[in-house]
């Protein structure tokens, strides 16, 4: 029988209507040259002929009732599940574009999961400009995190533009693993809570007198209107850059793709802020998710953890404020690879426990939160891929917000895209799509600055 970690069981714990615990990918494809109008059909077709389910999309909950005590999961039959229910088709209406598509997704990310069956969907949209169509999909985050998600969505194409099978990603599972002996699990059980206090000890050491002061504590953050309460409704916004010229800036810049990333964020946060007059003069945090996956392990449960990045918002210069987000990056990445993979598994709880807490009791959104803004990388294959022949564009990550950090920013490489993806709510981010918009003008303001010093941009590296 499945068993549910503690991460698991706090998802559970926390979901209700104004938090819906799901993750989410959004795909978005053009069908292949000399596709009649019939393609998204006959997928829609394949799709809802495939009956056949694996873990853990044929994982349902015991009881509803006893979730926040005793969740457990049932294993459903194929039988069992109602495959028109988790697979809809949708048609946006004319003009089909990005006003109709973003108001769908926000539509659909706002919706909670059914609890009676399995907590999956999968949403077919066709109809967008130039006979384009995109596939979201999302899983409760007791099922899965969003590497585990796109990391079965990535699964489901193929870099094979003739191969027009189709594997609806609710039919793959993950690849068997051998179980770690008892007498391993209880040295390794000590040696995690030795290592948990010793990580305890630093955090509240570095909180009172940080050795450097690009690291970032918990609870420190400055407060905006983004760390307020939430309301029931969400927001979707996206953006997407070529990848090669991603990784151009950041080759440029010596820095990594995600250190760019961090710090193209936080220039549209700046813009963003100072626009609505809330821009602090402290710099704010980002919670910044790590996937802590041992090599080879393809199962979408929850293995990640959780690292804080200062951003450096009040810094005016993009290229200073690059240096100083890599230098903060740098110290928190060093400081979780020095724990062991059992240690740094449960970082975002040393993090984030009292933030849950607030969470049950009310106090979210009315205390500091361990970090403004939660921002993710999530890197993948760079070749094309392709669902039937069709090819993908990009899988812009979509994920949960909470009572005290009301925005959520994703990246996803593949197919040679950069996509990014905007999860608010309109009641402490409005109009998310200019945040978007922001965040591209920050990279082309980067690029601006690194080329004025002379510093060689070669996007064909």
């Amino acid at each position: 029988m499945p068993k549910l970690g503690v991460n698991e069981r706090l998802f559970l714990i926390v979901d209700g209507a104004r938090m819906p615990q799901h993750i989410a990918a959004l795909g978005t494809f053009t069908p292949p040259a000399g596709a009649g109008p019939g393609f998204v059909d006959a997928l829609a077709e394949q799709f809802r002929a495939t009956r056949t389910f694996a873990a853990p999309f044929n994982y349902m909950l015991h009881s509803r009732v006893l979730r926040r005590v005793a969740p457990s999961w049932r294993v459903l039959g194929d039988h069992e599940i109602d495959l028109d229910h988790h697979f809809r088709r949708h048609t946006l209406p004319a003009p089909g574009g990005e006003r109709e598509f973003g108001e769908l997704i926000s539509a659909l990310h706002t919706e909670r999961l059914d609890w009676r069956r399995p907590l999956w969907e999968c949403h077919l949209i066709d109809g967008l400009d130039d006979g384009r169509f995109a596939l979201y999909f999302k899983g409760h985050h007791a099922l899965m995190d969003g590497v585990g998600g796109v990391l079965r969505y990535t699964q489901m194409v193929t870099p094979d533009p003739h191969d027009t099978a189709l594997r609806p990603l609710w039919t793959i599972g993950p690849r068997p693993r051998r179980a770690r002996s008892g007498h391993k699990a209880r040295a390794s059980s000590l040696s995690t809570v030795s290592g948990l206090l010793a990580a305890r000890r630093d955090m509240k050491r570095n909180a009172r007198r940080p050795v450097d002061p690009a690291t970032a504590a918990p609870y420190a953050a400055p407060g905006t209107a983004i760390n307020s309460r939430l309301s029931e409704q969400r927001r979707i916004a996206t953006q997407s850059f070529d990848l090669a010229r991603i990784k151009a800036v950041a080759r440029a810049a010596e820095v990594t793709v995600n250190d760019l990333f961090v710090t193209i964020v936080a220039g549209g946060l700046r813009s963003y802020l100072a626009e609505h007059g809330d821009l602090p003069t402290q710099p704010l945090t980002a919670g910044t998710p790590v996937n802590v996956r041992a090599p080879g392990d393809d199962s979408t449960g929850n293995a990640f953890s959780i690292v804080l990045v200062k951003m450096f918002t009040d810094i005016a210069d993009p290229i200073e404020r690059l240096r100083a987000v890599a230098r903060s990056s740098t110290i928190a990445k060093d400081d979780i690879r020095s724990r062991t993979r059992e240690v740094a598994a449960h970082y975002g709880t040393l993090i984030g426990g009292a933030f849950v807490v607030n969470q049950l009791t009310g106090l979210a959104g009315r205390r500091p939160p361990p970090y403004n803004v939660t921002v993710s990388c999530i890197p993948g294959p760079a070749e094309p891929f392709y669902l039937a022949g069709a090819q993908l564009e990009g899988i812009y990550p979509l994920a949960c917000i909470y009572h005290g950090a009301t925005l959520f920013v994703a990246s996803c490489t593949i197919s040679g895209t950069f996509s990014v993806g905007f999860v608010g709510c309109p009641d402490t981010v409005p109009h998310l799509q200019r945040l978007a918009v922001y965040t591209g003008e920050a990279l082309t303001e980067l690029e601006t600055a690194l080329e004025t010093k002379e510093v060689r941009l070669d996007h064909d590296a």
